[in-house]
């Protein structure tokens, strides 16, 4: 038996699948079982859920968990978890799934969801990231990131022309607001990047209706994304493929033509690709190779039986 999982920010998806080709599977809120606010019992809720799909303790696991933005954060839950797994157990970041799903070797994963975030990982399997700052902060090119810039362009727009465009008037409509000040208050007050996340649609239907605005925040938030990458290659990232996911990228055909066109520009050896699977998808893959003996040698090295394998123990290939 194989397991992958999949722990985003919003849902966790879980897959099982046994020797005769038999799936079990089941998508969950995070929420329900992760209350980060003690490691210990959030690893014995994720195990318990994982084992109720699997009817038991799974040979190969391998998890790709959002938040684990550093390895001293994947080792850290690697470590947890493996006291609880007793064959081969895989942690990575979540976006690094997405590689293995769409059958890619080495690259770049860039994830332009609710939030956004690159990553690869260097010859001596070191993870790098770029992005994952958060709406307040980064977070270009994502759902909530694209609100905001969208309400900042609506705040430049009227400094300059005392007028709103479709941009401005479906962002005021949406936040329930009177007046173009009452923006940044009321964006504020939805507390969250899911909430302000959700709010990216309209930016899409505001360009489809000629707002120049919208169109401008797209291909800014593409470029964006593609400068991610550009940061990685430079800081030594493996391999030319790039794919791409998240609920944004993937539902909206115009951002990621956005960030097709401006990857090209600024790595111009880059083959970007959208991904179609689920993530998940990629964590089963991994299993399967790691089932058959085999490590990826731009993969950190999972545990076995417990224990941190290593470079010298003959397994990693």
């Amino acid at each position: 038996m194989i397991a992958g999982v999949d722990i985003g920010g919003t849902k966790t998806h879980l897959v099982a699948l046994d020797g005769n080709g038999s799936q079990r599977e089941r998508i969950v809120a995070t929420a329900d079982w992760r209350g980060r606010e003690d490691a210990a019992i959030d690893a014995s809720s994720l195990i318990n859920l994982l084992t109720q799909i699997a009817d038991g303790h799974p040979d190969v696991v391998v998890i790709g968990a959002h938040g684990c933005d550093t390895d001293e954060d994947r080792d850290k839950l690697q470590s947890l978890l493996a006291g609880h797994v007793n064959g081969t157990l895989l942690v990575l970041n979540d976006s690094e799934l997405l590689l293995p799903a769409a059958d890619k070797r080495a690259g770049v994963s860039v994830i332009a969801g609710t939030g956004s975030i690159a990553v690869s990982r260097n010859e001596n399997r070191k993870m790098m990231a770029a992005g994952g700052w958060g709406w307040f902060l980064g977070d270009e090119g994502s759902a909530s990131g694209l609100v905001r810039d969208a309400a900042r362009a609506v705040r430049f727009y009227l400094d300059k022309t005392e007028r709103l465009d479709p941009l401005g008037e479906a962002l005021m409509e949406a936040l329930g607001i009177n007046g173009p000040v009452e923006l940044g208050r009321a964006l504020g007050e939805r507390g969250s990047a899911a909430s302000i996340g959700n709010l990216a649609p309209l930016v899409f239907e505001a360009a489809r209706h000629g707002s120049e605005l919208a169109s401008n925040v797209i291909a800014r938030g593409g470029d964006a994304l593609a400068s991610l990458v550009e940061q990685l290659v430079a800081r030594g990232a493996r391999g030319v493929d790039v794919v791409a996911g998240g609920g944004v990228i993937c539902g909206q055909a115009t951002l990621f033509h956005a960030f097709e066109a401006a990857l090209a520009r600024r790595v111009p050896e880059a083959l970007a690709t959208l991904l179609t699977e689920p993530p998940v998808i990629g964590a089963l893959r991994l299993a399967r190779e790691l089932a058959a003996g085999q490590r990826r040698p731009a993969l950190p090295l999972p545990h076995t039986a417990g224990r941190q394998e290593s470079e010298d123990n003959g397994r990693a290939a």
